[in-house]
């Protein structure tokens, strides 16, 4: 069996490792899967355990304190009389010349020892590994698109709303803020705006006071923030052509020549104002959503000349067993095969998905100008086991081709607002080396198994046909890149929305022509049909 060892540069996802671009890190960034995000999760529950250590620590110093006060026997006497019959006691007397000097020494050193070191230093070591901040950087990015993508209110995912779905969590005033500041920086005035204004008009959190004690006041400068923002939101509206920094140089100068009493009376003017007004601005200057914007919100046409059957026929054994098959469209020629792996088999797959690495939307070149975003974390598992044999029997009995040449899967986690943007799987571009898969071939056809909830977002999206498939757990989806004369299909571009909610989990497996060239030979090409 050929077995090709520079598989690497046959991903759709370019892995991180193999990236020498700093831009592109090679450290694990926790918000590029669930998997990444379940170690913070953890970390955050140990640090917790450390800081409630730490406080038992200084709670059992208190009482150590409390303790000896009550031990010394003396009333607080408040008369002359009472003191001198108190000293007047030679023992009484005598212990309190002791106490002052030994007991209350040794007690002065004592308050000076530092409790709760241990859990101090294990908190270092913990914090040491959270993440960088292009790793927060990437998080922002991934709810700015969910917020963009599905066409989200800020006032509707601060309270916990997500397109129809109501969740018992709302962001904080920091959450807020730091969401505003993201959008500010990368140049989104109006959401950034919006987001100003949330933060401003939040409510007050319990025990508010306490937070800010220790970790300082978010609204300092808050209100300033929203009259920069929305100022450089009315600037670029003016003068689209000005850079953030020129817009930035504009701005700086209207302020500076603008008093404190000014400043707040622009703010409360500007909060007096309809948000809805700000929305509609912001809605207007908007580019107009794109195909994968409308499938993944759901917005495409279903398709009414579909039906589902069983396939008995693409190999003998499912005679025996026939395979749940649906149709997706004709063409180009798209199936949903229902119930394709188990959760049994989901459970071993992740347990056989360790060093997963950064994945990325393709390779950097000299020449790089679109581009390249974190994906989710990729690994390949190429070795043998009884489990990859039962994945790619499967898709030999849900396509009828020949998968030995090159057994190895793709195993795919996403995270926090993941999402692929359109591309094909075909060669073209940087992203796929037509020297790195000689012999193999180019990618004719795709197969992904959804092996991941996802309740809400992670659609498939054909762009140029309209199609969009939900995630299913346990389904795999089929289609052909390439056209039946071996030249590339573009009706094949696809993406892949944000994931909302949920862990979207995918083992993705590419047919390559080589092997199937006896199994699906070529046939004239045909007059490309983009409807359904």
């Amino acid at each position: 069996m050929k077995f090709h060892l520079v598989f690497i540069s046959l991903l759709v996802l370019a892995c991180g490792r193999d990236i020498k671009n700093p831009k592109f890190p090679k450290d694990e960034l926790y918000s590029s899967s669930i998997v990444g995000l379940l170690k913070l999760l953890e970390m955050e529950k140990q640090v917790m355990v450390h800081v409630k250590g730490f406080g038992d620590a200084l709670q059992e110093k208190l009482e150590t304190l409390k303790l000896h006060l009550k031990t010394i026997d003396r009333k607080p006497y408040t008369t002359q009389a009472g003191k001198d019959k108190y000293i007047s006691n030679p023992l009484k007397a005598f212990s309190l010349l002791r106490r002052l000097r030994e007991d209350w020494i040794r007690l002065q050193i004592y308050t000076k020892t530092k409790p709760g070191t241990d859990e101090l230093e294990a908190m270092k070591k913990l914090l040491e590994r959270k993440q960088t901040a292009e790793d927060m950087q990437e998080g922002l990015r991934g709810l700015s698109r969910i917020e963009q993508t599905y066409d989200l209110k800020a006032v509707d995912i601060s309270q916990g709303r997500l397109q129809d779905k109501e969740f018992n969590k709302e962001l904080s005033l920091r959450d807020c803020l730091a969401i505003a500041n993201h959008k500010y920086q990368s140049g989104d005035y109006t959401r950034a705006a919006i987001w100003y204004r949330q933060a401003i008009n939040h409510k007050d959190e319990p025990n508010s006071e306490v937070y800010n004690e220790a970790l300082g006041k978010p609204a300092a400068g808050m209100r300033r923030k929203y009259a920069m923002a929305c100022l450089m939101h009315a600037s670029h509206i003016r003068n689209p052509s000005l850079n953030h920094k020129e817009l930035q140089a504009e701005v700086d100068e209207i302020l500076r020549e603008m008093s404190s009493i000014n400043l707040e009376k622009y703010v409360r003017r500007l909060l007096e104002q309809d948000v809805d007004e700000l929305l509609k601005e912001e809605e207007r200057n908007r580019p107009p959503a794109t195909n994968h914007d409308l499938g993944c919100r759901g917005h495409f046409k279903k398709r009414t000349n579909l039906s589902c059957r069983y396939n008995f026929t693409t190999t003998p054994f499912l005679r025996l067993a026939p395979l749940k098959m649906e149709e997706i469209n004709h063409d180009p020629y798209i199936v949903m095969y229902h119930n394709m792996i188990s959760d049994h088999e989901i459970e071993e797959m992740k347990r056989q998905s360790v060093n997963m690495t950064n994945a990325f939307s393709g390779a950097p070149s000299k020449n790089q100008t679109e581009s390249i975003e974190i994906v989710a974390r990729v690994v390949w598992l190429r070795k043998i086991t009884p489990f990859l044999e039962r994945i790619n029997q499967r898709i030999t009995d849900m396509t009828g081709f020949d998968v030995s040449e090159f057994p190895a899967i793709q195993v795919a986690n996403y995270g926090l607002g993941n999402y692929f943007k359109p591309h094909f799987d075909y060669m073209y571009g940087n992203r796929i080396k037509k020297n790195s898969i000689d012999g193999l071939g180019d990618r004719m056809g795709s197969i992904i198994f959804y092996t991941g909830d996802v309740p809400q977002g992670g659609n498939t999206v054909f762009p140029e046909i309209q199609v969009a498939i939900e995630p299913q757990k346990g389904n795999a989806l089929f289609w052909y890149n390439i056209l039946d004369d071996g030249t590339p299909d573009p009706r094949s571009l696809h993406s892949v929305c944000p994931v909302i909610v949920g862990s979207r989990w995918t083992i993705t497996k590419w047919l390559h022509m080589s092997s199937q060239m006896f199994i699906k030979p070529c046939s004239p090409k045909k007059n490309l049909n983009y409807k359904a």
